[in-house]
């Protein structure tokens, strides 16, 4: 299920515009916060020195699975290869612009479904309308609707899965292409426009009728729900 992207508002604008990160990575700095991590969990392209773990709040255990040994994984891995975690063995997996790297991408979706738990919950973020950024390589964008697909594909049917446009509108996503240049300081003017585009509208989310136009505009895709018990 597709749900409409979060509105811009005046508190989001003084919490993200000044950020010195991407309009995309304030966004997602803004929803780590927000995720309630239990038990094992598995990170997919993260590790010790993952640069977004305290932003975590975790009740249980997390454990890295990287190509890269300098991330200080628990799982050093090529994820494009079947991967050396036991099926059914953690109880959530999250992964943060990942899977974008890999290039059997697909492939390593299905991994990190297989080692989830029957009950289990994923939540992971991908970029859309974003520049390339090879890490060290980049392969993929997906729309929302593939996304759909692949998840259903893996077993995770619609009622089971949710995936929210992370855009803020349509100047701010235009903006994101330029903003790592000497132009950066320009993200709080960009970001203001958004904000003074949803005056008048109500609710923590654009209404339906906006919505079907900006998300289009989505810089990435926060992508979260549950393995179906079996």
């Amino acid at each position: 299920m597709i749900v409409p992207p979060r509105r811009p508002t005046w508190k989001r604008w003084k919490d993200q515009a000044f950020r010195r990160t991407s309009v995309l990575r304030s966004m997602e700095y803004e929803l780590l916060p927000t995720l309630a991590l239990k038990g094992r969990v598995l990170d997919v392209g993260g590790g010790k020195k993952a640069h977004y773990n305290s932003l975590l709040k975790v009740e249980g255990l997390v454990e890295g699975i990287n190509i890269s040994p300098a991330m200080d994984p628990v799982h050093v891995a090529d994820a494009n290869q079947p991967w050396p975690t036991e099926t059914a063995s953690y109880d959530m997996f999250i992964s943060f612009n990942t899977f974008e790297h890999i290039e059997r991408d697909v492939f390593a979706v299905g991994e990190a479904l297989r080692s989830l738990k029957p009950g289990g919950q994923f939540h992971f973020i991908v970029p859309f309308l974003y520049r390339v950024h090879a890490s060290p390589s980049d392969y993929h964008r997906h729309t929302a609707a593939a996304w759909e697909n692949i998840l259903a594909a893996h077993g995770i049917p619609p009622e089971h899965q949710r995936i929210e446009p992370l855009m803020w509108d349509s100047m701010a996503t235009a903006f994101s292409f330029i903003e790592l240049t000497r132009l950066r300081r320009l993200k709080p003017l960009f970001m203001l426009v958004g904000v003074l585009r949803c005056l008048g509208m109500k609710g923590d989310r654009l209404p339906e009728s906006v919505a079907k136009h900006w998300q289009d505009w989505a810089l990435g895709y926060y992508i979260s729900g549950t393995k179906p018990a079996a």
